[in-house]
Order: structure tokens, then sequence, then C-alpha cells
């Protein structure tokens, strides 16, 4: 088995692999393109494909994340994406996490840990030594998903009985959805009140990134309609209510699956139930354009407690995936990383 870096001219490849053996959740956070997005956001970072028996079997992503007092960390987000015919077994997927262990401490000695996030079943069980399973994770461990190999009727008709009532609900209050080509900057000024907004509703919390974040991202991830085959794509969806605007989605499309990112809403708005419509919407795109998963993102019932039965009245299929992985380089460093961590989450 190898690591080779992957080159500039593999992207094509490197995302034809993704795509390939990707689950359907989480996929876009693999792609070529999601790296440069993060290369634009500021930060270094690394590909790698994963070899044997000459082809490839693996593939992921390193970002350079910065701690304090200069010291660092490799986070490979979603990743290693593995190929499943060749990872068919426990013993397989622990041989290469061991095989990891070894590649990082020879090639990362300056990071206190690679933090790892397979796309593996939660049920998979890890045996290697010197690996730790965080009781915390980055991305949602969980999340709800629409399929889309069935008619729009037969979708519709799975909601639940109120989701269904809400989409009727909002064609007759003359709620209207649009995927938006280009975000000028008063719809960016819509967005960021709706993101206030959606925050004051849930208590204050902060779940989105700053402005600059959304404006790398429009100025590397091209726009649907514009992005080549196997690219990632944005788009923005925009729900009206009697000519109002009312909510906004975005919505990336990678591999089989679009995926809903972020999106807020005006409170006064709410009662139209444009939120419903807006995803009802997404849906019916995403199946046109020939996608085949609909991700609504992340669920927890401690967490969002309320956004979470809003998601599962969608009635999708629910994914769980093994959570954050971390090979342990530099053991006291990792040690005091946990300590600081606790501490400024107690405080």
């Amino acid at each position: 088995m190898l690591i080779l870096p992957a080159q500039t001219q593999d992207k094509e490849i490197w995302n034809s692999f993704v795509s390939e053996n990707y689950p359907p959740i989480g996929a876009f956070m693999a792609s070529w393109e999601w790296g440069v997005f993060q290369q634009a956001l500021g930060r270094k970072i690394d590909r790698y494909f994963i070899t044997a028996e000459n082809k490839t079997v693996g593939a992921f992503t390193v970002v350079h994340c910065q701690l304090p007092l200069g010291q660092q960390y490799g986070y490979a987000p979603r990743g290693p994406v593995l190929n499943r015919d060749f990872f068919n077994t426990p013993e397989k997927i622990n041989n290469l996490f061991k095989f990891i262990e070894r590649w990082a401490k020879q090639n990362f000695p300056g990071f206190i840990f690679l933090r790892l996030e397979p796309p593996l079943g939660s049920e998979t069980i890890i045996t290697t030594k010197g690996l730790i399973r965080p009781d915390y994770y980055i991305q949602p461990r969980r999340n709800l998903a629409i399929n889309l190999n069935k008619t729009e009727n037969e979708i519709l008709a799975e909601f639940h009985s109120s989701t269904r009532s809400n989409v009727k609900k909002a064609e007759r209050k003359g709620v209207t959805a649009e995927i938006k080509k280009e975000m000028s900057p008063d719809g960016w000024n819509h967005f960021f009140k709706m993101a206030d907004e959606t925050m004051a509703r849930n208590e204050g919390k902060n779940i989105y990134p700053g402005r600059a974040y959304f404006e790398t991202m429009l100025k590397t991830v091209p726009y649907v309609d514009d992005a080549r085959d196997g690219e990632l794509s944005l788009g923005f969806f925009c729900g009206r209510h009697e000519g109002r605007m009312a909510a906004m989605n975005l919505v990336l499309f990678f591999g089989r699956t679009a995926t809903y990112l972020f999106g807020g809403s005006y409170t006064a708005e709410l009662s139209s139930k444009v939120t419903t419509y807006l995803h009802w919407r997404g849906m019916e795109e995403a199946k046109k354009r020939g996608y085949k998963y609909y991700d609504l993102g992340g669920i927890d019932e401690k967490l969002w407690p309320s956004l979470t039965v809003f998601k599962r009245r969608f009635k999708g299929e629910e994914f769980e995936y093994l959570g954050n992985i971390d090979v342990v380089l530099n053991p006291l460093g990792y040690w005091v990383y946990n300590i600081i961590r606790r501490i400024r989450k107690s405080g």
C-alpha cells in the first residue's frame, strides 16, 4: 500500500473517484473544489491518493489547522474516501489505519494529531492502537436525506401529513421559489438579515460563518449552471411570499447528492410555510438535474431538537457515520489540546 500526493492534473480523476465511492452524505467535502475553497480561506492543504494492487483505493485531503503557540493539527474532512470493494473487511480497514498512523508520523512530525473522518458506518469496529475516538464530532454524525429515485408524487406522499400540508399551504399563500443565477449585494444583505433573525429564534446560537466565508465560496465554487460535469457547484434558492423576499437556502451539488448547507428566513414570513416549500423546491430541482439524494443536513435531538423534528417530518433516510478518529502524533500535545478545549467549552 502507498500514499501518494495528488497532482493538479488529477482533478477529474479525483472527483470521479470520490463520486463513485462516497456514500450519499458529505461527498462535497472530499471534492477537489472544496480543497480549493479551503485554500482560498487561507488554509494550507495537501491531497493524497491511497493505492494498492496498482489501483486507487482511497483519497483524502489534509487541511492544516492552526493552534495557539504555533502548534497545528491535520484534518481530513469526510475522509479518507475508500473503495468499499477493496476495504471490505474490518481487518483491511484497521490495517489501513495502522498504515496511515505510521505514514503520518513520518510525514507530519509537526502535527499534534491527524483527525480523520472516514465515511464509514457507526457499526465499524476500530481496534488499531494509537487511535482515539473523541466523544464529540466536527461534522454531524447523523444526517437525513430524501431519496429522489421516486416520482415527485411518491416523494411528497411519504412526507409527514403536516409537512405535506405545509407545502400545499405555501402554494395557496402565494409562495414562490427560484434558483438564483448570481447573488447581488442586495441578495447578500437579505441573507444576513435572515441569518440574524434565525439566530434570534434559536436562542442566539450562531451557526453561520462570517461574510468572508460566503464571499470566498462564491469566488471559488461555480454556480450550478456554470459548472463542468463532475465539479462541485452551488445554488441559492430564494423563496418569496407574495413577492417579498422570505427565505434563502444555499445548496451544494456534487456526486449523487444536493446538500442543504445554510439557510435563513424572516420571522414575519414563517406563517407562509416558506421554509418547508423551499426544501421541496430544492428536491424538485435536484431531481430534475439527475441527482439521487437531497441531504437536509445534520440531525441531533440534543443539540438541535426543534430542527431535528422539522427535518424528520420529511421522512427521509437517516445515515449515521463513525465520527472522528484522531491519530495521535504528539501525546503530550494532544493531552494539553484537550485540556484547553474542555476549559474553553466550560467557560
